[in-house]
């Protein structure tokens, strides 16, 4: 067995060291026993274990439809809290937030999301079709974050979770807009127009037209203002989800999952994470840094040389894409970074490349003042 002092040498490095466990991982009792097992022998501090995607809960919840595995007798969430207790590793509910839907055919239960917010569905004019999203490079379907009633829906989803488990901490991901092209409903239109007195939609529907009807500066400034919003309401929300979950459990971390390359975070996803930690709108945010080039993923951590609040960032890197020596490498530049730990994404790789971890290990992470 690999230890965890050989592995990630946590007696020399502080830090979080976390995994990523999507949903498919799961479906099988028995293998929520080597999820824990494997973290214990890599000595992996934080499990970041997927328990909303899609608009379907991985839980015993009963606001939105559950996975079809999922019954009053097995509750894997459940199951991972409580074999994770004799370790010491600590459990995070990873909850997709606005992004709700993927595919051609709707979901067929009434409660879901999409069936029951269609007017809350971020599009353009119209809602898009599925091909066209794709084509666009969206992934699927999102509510709307600007909506009080989404707002109010997901934070309830939030405080099922904290109500009803011991976890550690919740985890969020799709916290962002798809796109600016993809961010508008009737009303968030409607609610814009009252603040501006302009139409946000005429500015991406054909910018062109909107140039020569009005100028590029007022283009310009007209763009920077609804990008503003859109930065603007997330920041907002997130504030809100962090005091009333702390109001909960003022112990419970809440962390977000985020965009690594800031500028392209704030101006594109509207994801002003500096801001968040700045500001106390969570603990900390998680980048998903799955550069496979080294100068692009070095690229990225030089960006955040002057930031203060570096402990307060984790490093999240991929294995599915790259060879162990590359995260190697990743590990060790994150750790003279002095960056708050790292994330490994993701669990569901590592089961099935069982020496995985073995050849870390064989690669230097003796937890001297070489390797973590």
């Amino acid at each position: 067995m690999v230890t965890a002092a050989c592995l990630f040498g946590q007696e020399q490095y502080p830090g979080k060291r976390a995994l990523w466990v999507v949903r498919d991982a799961l479906a099988d009792s028995a293998e929520l026993d080597k999820i824990v097992s494997t973290a214990a022998s890599a000595g992996i501090t934080d499990i970041f274990i997927q328990v909303r995607a899609l608009g379907r809960s991985y839980y015993r919840g009963e606001i939105e439809p559950r996975a079809p595995f999922i019954s009053d007798a097995y509750d894997p969430l459940d199951l991972v809290i409580k074999r994770s207790e004799s370790y010491g590793i600590r459990v995070h509910a990873w909850i997709n937030m606005f992004y709700i839907w993927s595919g051609v055919q709707k979901p067929v239960e009434i409660n879901h999301p999409l069936n029951r917010f269609p007017q809350y569905l971020l599009a353009r004019e119209n809602l898009p079709d599925y091909a066209e999203l794709k084509k666009s490079g969206i992934e699927g379907y999102f509510l709307d974050p600007q909506s009080n009633d989404i707002q109010k829906y997901l934070l309830n989803v939030l405080l099922e979770v904290v109500d009803t488990y011991l976890i550690n901490g919740l985890h969020l991901d799709y916290f962002r807009y798809p796109d600016v092209e993809y961010s508008f409903t009737a009303d968030s239109r409607t609610n814009f127009r009252i603040l501006h007195f302009f139409d946000p939609l005429k500015l991406y529907y054909d910018p062109e037209q909107y140039v020569n009807g009005h100028g590029y500066a007022v283009y310009q400034q007209a763009d920077k203002e609804y990008r503003h919003f859109l930065m603007e309401t997330l920041s907002r929300y997130l504030a809100d989800i962090y005091k009333s979950v702390k109001e909960k459990n003022k112990d419970l971390d809440l962390s977000v999952a985020v965009k690594p390359d800031p500028v392209e975070a704030k101006f594109r996803y509207f994801q002003d994470w500096q801001n968040w930690i700045r500001n106390q709108y969570c603990d900390y945010v998680v980048l998903m840094n799955y550069r496979t080039e080294w100068n692009e993923f070095v690229a990225v951590m030089n960006q955040l040389q002057e930031v203060k609040d570096r402990e307060k960032i984790i490093m999240g890197i991929s294995t599915f894409n790259q060879n162990e020596s590359a995260v190697q490498k990743r590990l060790k530049a994150v750790q003279q970074a002095g960056f708050g730990g790292f994330a490994l994404f993701s669990y569901n790789h590592l089961a099935g490349n069982k020496n995985y971890f073995y050849n870390l290990q064989l690669l230097d992470f003796r937890g001297d003042k070489n390797g973590f």
